[in-house]
């Protein structure tokens, strides 16, 4: 959907009464303006000839004749619709300043106003003339302007939160305008200059007529300004612009930004506002501009701790908790300023990249042969087709599947830039492992009721096939990810919590709580690596009894019953850690956020997940908590 505006309009009202005083663009209002006065005239001159030559010949008016309505039937056909060309049309400067030259209880508030197509959205600002910031030697005179306001014509049909966007950035350009007009009458000369390009142009001969806007674009610093928010949003959707060269006013048009991000895709922004809320301290960002251009881009008084963010080098290697610690910030602050930097279509958020990483193509990934990515792909890599190694993904493979032992490191080094430039333009989605704990039945006598062996493999749902776990945890074929819910099923009450009457619902919630307590950050081990072994953060030395109470806690008679029928779980330490893990086993967190949780090694977790295969099921899926591009309407 187009969300680019129609028009801006600058409207005051004073002393002297309301008027327009700016809007743009001008130049398609101006043409048919003039053409509808030639035509006007023309029709009169017709008019005036027909009744000279009836007086002249004397005829009168048949009195049986029809009259003919077709014409006022086209007009108002042709008069319903105020967009043409994606330009406004239709209304004429005196009716746009009665229309939004609104009454002083009006102002400091959304003003929204919708007539035909089209919506009129801003946000009128009321002045103080007696509040001025001026010396008081100053000679000048108190300003005349009661309120103005700032206006966007946007469609109808735009959904409300592209209004509510261009809302804030009406409320962000007044707000601007109003200080300056209270620290040096910015907008009081602004004002005399316009209103006497309206009167120098209305004096001007008919054989040489100009537009009054363009004389004012010429000679107004406020009107040069407005028309660079409106190039800019229809643009990139990023406004930058300093009012009267001091004040900054930047903007971001989120749904303008991410549509081109997303391939072309609708963006829902609260989808998007959403997804910042559940970034963990595992993720990382992965930039999408070039880190010199971004730094470049930020204005001189920008924050010190983005400058530092930015600074650190390799950052898509590096989880959140680690980039502040080679800041120097906490990670409040990097989760922050990373949340700024993806609203602004600067960065992404990606799990840190590493050998285990699973990624696919993603099901939006543009396959056209001719494509501009295709030649921009041919120019970063030479040698290298994109539709190949887009092909190398057609089903999911990890990183360390790619880098084989017997490549150079450079041809190493190159992979994994492409890898990254993939993920940069949205053509890969990576994949994570869930575990889903799913016993199987049991007969009366001790046997299997069902069709499930050992090793074999389940139905799960309509999520898909998914296959046992093992050390290698098979990739099974995914049709549809299960839901996701921000809330365990565990910690909601329902019927298996009735099966256990010694145990209450405070023990029940203090289980859960000493299970899910994530490790704090100084005994974090190596969550993307196998490499370094945990730190002392995971604590085993609970008796075997403690182990059982902990599954009475979080699993159904059942679930406990087939879990202690498992062979593993004779092993008092493998029964321990399971018991630990098991409130993630109900395919709401992947492997890696266990890892981070409990800070275990992933082999340990994958050979755990091994020994009580007879019981675990496994399936990928990306994680949409990171999947900020999916949050599409």
């Amino acid at each position: 959907m187009d969300v680019n505006p129609l028009c801006i309009i600058l409207v005051k009202n004073g002393s002297r009464g309301d008027r327009l005083l700016f809007r743009y663009p001008y130049s398609v209002d101006t043409t048919l303006e003039t053409k509808a006065k030639t035509v006007l005239f023309r029709d009169a001159a017709s008019v005036a000839i027909v009744n000279l030559i009836d007086h002249h010949e004397d005829k009168r008016p048949n009195p049986y004749s029809l009259i003919n309505e077709g014409n006022k039937l086209t007009s108002l056909v042709a008069h319903t619709s105020n967009i043409s060309n994606g330009k406004l049309v239709g209304f004429s400067d005196k009716v746009m300043s009665n229309l939004f030259a609104v009454k002083s209880e009006l102002c400091d508030s959304k003003f929204e106003l919708k007539v035909n197509d089209v919506r009129f959205v801003g946000h009128p600002v009321r002045l103080d003339p007696s509040t001025t910031h001026s010396q008081p030697h100053d000679k000048r005179k108190s300003s005349t302007i009661i309120l103005f306001n700032i206006v966007f014509a946007l469609k109808a049909t735009l959904n409300h939160d592209v209004v509510n966007c261009y809302h804030d950035l009406s409320m962000r350009l007044g707000l601007a305008l109003r200080h300056e007009e209270y620290r040096c009458q910015f907008l009081s000369s602004e004002a005399k200059i316009m209103l006497a390009a309206h009167d120098e142009a209305s004096q001007l001969p008919e054989d040489g007529q100009v537009s009054p806007f363009q004389l004012i674009l010429n000679r107004s610093l406020l009107a040069r300004h407005l028309r660079q928010a409106y190039e800019e949003l229809c643009g990139s959707g990023i406004v930058q612009l300093r009012l009267n060269k001091w004040i900054e006013v930047s903007f971001c048009l989120p749904q303008k930004v991410h549509h081109s991000l997303a391939n072309g895709r609708p963006v829902d922004c609260e989808g998007l506002l959403r997804g910042l809320q559940t970034l963990k301290p595992y993720h990382t960002l992965l930039l999408l501009v070039e880190r010199s251009e971004l730094l470049h881009t930020l204005s001189p008084d920008a924050s010190q701790a983005l400058w530092r963010l930015l600074h650190v080098e390799e950052s898509h290697l590096t989880p959140f908790f680690t980039l502040a610690a080679d800041a120097d910030l906490t990670l409040t602050q990097v989760l922050m300023l990373v949340g700024h930097l993806v609203y602004w279509g600067k960065a992404t958020i990606i799990y840190p990249v590493c050998s285990t990483n699973v990624y696919a193509l993603s099901p939006n990934a543009p396959t056209i042969i001719n494509s501009q990515l295709a030649e921009n792909f041919s120019e970063q890599f030479p040698g290298s087709s994109l539709h190949a190694v887009m092909a190398e993904f057609s089903l999911p493979t990890s990183l360390s599947d790619k880098c084989h032992p017997i490549t150079s490191p450079h041809q190493q080094q190159e992979q994994v830039q492409q890898i990254l430039w993939l993920l940069t333009h949205g053509l890969l989605q990576q994949l994570h492992t869930y575990v889903y704990l799913a016993p199987p039945s049991y007969d009366g006598d001790g046997g299997r009721a069902g069709g499930r062996e050992t090793g074999g493999a389940c139905q799960l749902g309509s999520h898909g096939t998914s296959s046992p776990a093992s050390t290698s945890i098979p990739t099974p074929t995914v049709h549809e990810p299960p839901p996701l819910s921000s809330e365990p099923s565990f910690l909601a009450p329902h019927s298996q919590c009735n099966n256990h009457p010694d145990i209450t619902r405070d023990a029940l919630h203090n289980a859960v709580v000493q299970l899910s307590q994530p490790a704090s950050e100084s005994d974090l081990g190596s969550v993307c690596s196998d490499e370094r072994s945990p730190s002392p953060g995971i604590n085993l030395s609970t008796t075997p009894e403690d182990s059982v109470h902990l599954l009475d806690a979080v699993l159904s008679p059942v679930e406990k019953d087939m879990v202690m029928r498992v062979e593993a779980a004779r092993n008092p330490e493998d029964l321990k850690l399971f018991a630990k893990l098991c409130v993630y086993f109900r395919g709401h967190h992947h492997l890696e956020e266990m890892m981070y949780r409990v800070n275990l090694r992933r082999s340990t977790l994958l050979q755990l997940i091994d020994k009580f295969r007879q019981v675990l099921i496994t399936c990928q899926h990306p994680d949409d908590s990171i999947t900020l591009s999916t949050n599409t309407k």
